[in-house]
């Protein structure tokens, strides 16, 4: 990519680097991508730069999604178990998807994307581990479906190999033909690069639905080529319990032994550790999405994020599946974690930036990409997010940046990927939205039947 872009009339910059500083009346100065300059005051004179007229908004790094199930939403709000905790939730979904395929997760990623785009979000991970038999190149669709978008996308490449009462035959996949796609994707779309657009990571489902030699080999490949890792863990007591029953371990201990311990590692909700599970994370640097609106909407319980930092570990934000949120709104996640630690902990557990440095440099860290993402500084990716100084939900706010969680979540005005400018006045470039819900209805209807 080539060409200068200067974004201007920023009535605050939340630069989300070390010290949390903001910059009022600011700029950023962008070339090839990159981040050049961020300033305040005096604009400099960029010969043939593309402007960006901030109109007094509030700019931010573009937030990080660090957990979703992207397939779920041609099922929202699905009323068979709109009011019962994971396990049956997980029962009565799961067979909703026998027939699924790549085009309908194509569309269905696209809906996403587009939820995420328009709330500020610029590089998302998605764990998709159902495959059922003929149904195409699910995850190359998804890459696709990234690529038209212009956001930057880590594919979890999830899996499971071991049927239960809960995961039917049809859902699991032989441990050889499971590595060997692993691979092909390895091939055919990971970029290892620092501005990388495309990444893979390797996602066995659950320690429930996946056999120790399918973690153990995950570990193996993963360590080979340089990958993350991801998984669930502790998300309810029930997994606790049959970690213990099965393996004589708590899930984290467990893990350990199949070579699942280190930075590369990060784990979805953790909720249910212990004070020694706590330390373990911290102590191996590992990190946790957290997702506030799934762990509510399910009654999972609550993460431990002051613990979780406090001991070191790194602590992201997800939104998680479109079926246990319901909706994908990152702005809206960062608030709700503010709001549920505030619960648990009192008026001060947490701050508007803090809760704003879990959706950016949370996210960045825990993705391995805090080398050039996650903040507003020279020589970062030119990944930002402008959005309106105040709408009706904020007006007469006195501090701008921390109305953006004090105050009903709000669209982005203006998005900006790797130096381009993909959502401009809260639309998408180049998307037919309406005609793309048309098509995702249509599958939705089909799906749930």
């Amino acid at each position: 990519m080539s060409g200068e872009l200067l974004v201007r009339n920023c009535g605050a910059i939340a630069t989300m680097d070390p010290a949390h500083k903001v910059l009022r009346d600011g700029w950023i100065h962008c070339r090839s991508g990159r981040i050049v300059q961020v300033g305040s005051g005096v604009v400099p004179s960029i010969e043939g730069a593309q402007v960006v007229d901030a109109r007094g908004g509030v700019a931010l790094p573009g937030l990080i999604n660090t957990h979703h199930h992207m397939y779920q939403n041609l099922a929202r709000a699905y009323s068979p178990i709109a009011n019962v905790p994971l396990l049956p939730w997980l029962a009565g979904l799961t067979p909703l998807w026998r027939h699924f395929k790549s085009e309908d997760l194509g569309v269905a990623t696209q809906v996403a994307l587009a939820e995420l785009m328009l709330t500020g979000c610029t590089t998302t991970t998605d764990h998709h581990y159902v495959f059922p038999p003929d149904c195409g190149d699910l995850v190359g669709a998804q890459f696709a479906a990234a690529a038209e978008m212009g956001i930057r996308f880590h594919a979890s490449r999830g899996s499971m190999d071991k049927a239960s009462d809960l995961i039917p035959e049809w859902a699991v996949q032989p441990v050889d033909v499971i590595l060997r796609d692993s691979e092909r994707l390895i091939s055919r779309h990971h970029d290892a690069a620092a501005d990388s657009m495309n990444r893979v990571v390797l996602a066995p489902c659950a320690m429930t639905s996946v056999s120790t030699e399918l973690f153990r080999e995950c570990a193996n490949l993963a360590r080979h080529h340089g990958l993350q890792l991801h998984t669930h863990c502790g998300e309810t007591i029930a997994e606790n319990d049959l970690a213990v029953k099965l393996t004589g371990m708590r899930p984290l201990e467990w893990l350990e032994t199949v070579g699942w311990a280190g930075e590369n590692v990060w784990l979805a909700h953790g909720i249910h550790f212990d004070d020694a599970g706590i330390a373990h994370l911290g102590r191996h640097r590992m990190g946790v999405a957290h997702c506030p609106c799934s762990n509510m909407r399910l009654g999972s319980g609550v993460c431990r994020v002051y613990d979780l930092q406090r001991a070191g570990a790194r602590v992201g934000l997800g939104v998680d599946g479109s079926a246990s949120n319901d909706s994908g709104h990152m702005l809206n996640e960062a608030r709700q974690a503010l709001l549920l630690a505030r619960v648990t902990r009192g008026a001060g557990a947490m701050t508007p930036m803090e809760a704003l440095h879990l959706a950016t440099m949370g996210g960045a860290e825990i993705l391995g990409r805090s080398a050039d993402l996650g903040s507003l500084e020279a020589g970062k990716c030119a990944d930002i997010a402008i959005f309106p100084a105040t709408d009706l939900f904020s007006s007469g706010a006195e501090n701008i940046v921390d109305a953006l969680v004090l105050c009903f979540p709000r669209p982005v005005d203006t998005l900006i990927v790797n130096g381009r400018v993909r959502v401009s006045e809260q639309g998408i470039r180049g998307l037919d939205l309406a005609a793309l819900l048309g098509r995702h209805a249509k599958i939705a209807r089909r799906i749930v039947g």
